[in-house]
């Protein structure tokens, strides 16, 4: 099944939080791949600058000293949000921890010799004490600040981390309503207003569904709750519909999907993900005439990726007898998106809520 990303999206710059540290130049598909870093672009540290003070202590992994000054911080600017972001990233980054697991030659049950040779899976994993403070102070500055979209999305994104899918949603359903109190106005680090909020917030929603999907099946009812309330106060929003018709076609209900991924197309005919679903619903449904037109306007309008994956179907269904018209099952696609716990050092595999 194919799925909407935004690799071409524009992000804003960010400091200091579990975010990852964003630049104008770099797109949404690395927005979720860099983790736990800190601006290196600090050329001076001013005395009372606190948070330039800590950038370049975290730059040195001076733990000690990032506690004394966070400290000192509190006491002097108490209501200062980057603070609630400047704790966050240092208790988030105490709890995470390394799990090292031995693991046996894949030939050693059937090649004695082989039982001598062995590896190493390394895999990050959080503990539980220093990352509950650090959510506790996120959610004060959240609380305090709730116009601060990269405090909602730090907090989102360690959801993600842990892989706490329901309370991830669940913020997420929380960004949404808020955006409409707000009428999109939503500012960043340094209390600086986003450029085109609602795109950015969109497309960050859509990279964190995709995340959801790609743990599974057990995830589709929470896809199915942000997909509903984006669609709530965004009723065009093709991307959301398309979600909706993917959670279905989980759920083994394809006529419900179909009726998505239409609604989807109505608005966007051009869309090759969209396209390529249906056509693939259709042959689920042994419907090979409405496959055929389907993948033909995938291989039309669609990416490499999209015309090779529709050329392949239409090959495939062209040496179908036709009185037989039996139908395969198309082969589905996972989302392209590479988030963090697919990054070279895993996290330990967790029990999902």
């Amino acid at each position: 099944m194919l799925f909407h990303l935004f690799p071409g999206t524009p992000v804003q710059k960010i400091s200091l939080i579990i975010y990852p540290i964003l630049d104008p130049m770099m797109t949404m598909k690395h927005l979720f791949t860099i983790l736990l870093l800190c601006s290196l672009s600090t050329t001076s540290i001013l005395a009372q600058n606190y948070k330039q003070e800590f950038e370049k202590l975290c730059e040195q992994g001076d733990t000690a000293k990032q506690k004394k000054l966070l400290e000192k911080w509190e006491k002097s600017r108490p209501n200062d949000a980057e603070l609630y972001i400047a704790y966050f990233n240092f208790y988030v980054s105490r709890s995470k921890t390394e799990i090292v697991t031995k693991v046996s030659h894949p030939d050693a049950d059937t090649k004695p010799k082989a039982k001598k040779q062995t590896g190493y899976t390394s895999e990050i994993g959080y503990r539980a004490a220093p990352l509950g403070k650090g959510f506790k102070y996120i959610n004060a500055g959240i609380a305090k600040y709730p116009d601060r979209l990269d405090m909602r999305f730090g907090k989102v994104y360690m959801l993600g981390e842990t892989y706490k899918y329901a309370a991830l949603t669940q913020e997420l359903v929380n960004v949404l309503n808020y955006s409409t109190t707000i009428q999109n106005k939503w500012k960043w680090t340094d209390n600086k207003l986003l450029d085109k909020p609602e795109d950015f917030m969109l497309s960050a929603i859509q990279e964190y569904v995709a995340t959801i999907y790609n743990s599974g099946k057990s995830q589709a009812d929470n896809m199915k709750e942000i997909a509903e309330t984006v669609l709530k106060y965004y009723p065009k929003h093709v991307e959301s519909l398309s979600d909706l018709g993917i959670v279905y076609t989980m759920k083994g209900d394809l006529n419900m999907a179909l009726r998505y991924f239409l609604k989807a197309t109505a608005i966007e005919p051009k869309d090759f993900i969209v396209l390529n679903n249906i056509a693939n619903i259709y042959n689920k449904k042994k419907d090979t005439t409405n496959a055929v037109k389907y993948y033909e306007q995938a291989l039309k309008f669609g990416d490499t990726e999209a015309k090779e994956l529709a050329g392949k179907e239409l090959k495939r269904l062209a040496r179908k007898p036709a009185a037989t018209n039996t139908a395969a099952k198309a082969k589905t696609t996972a989302p392209a998106k590479k988030s963090a716990a697919t990054s070279t050092n895993k996290k330990a595999p967790k029990k999902k809520s």
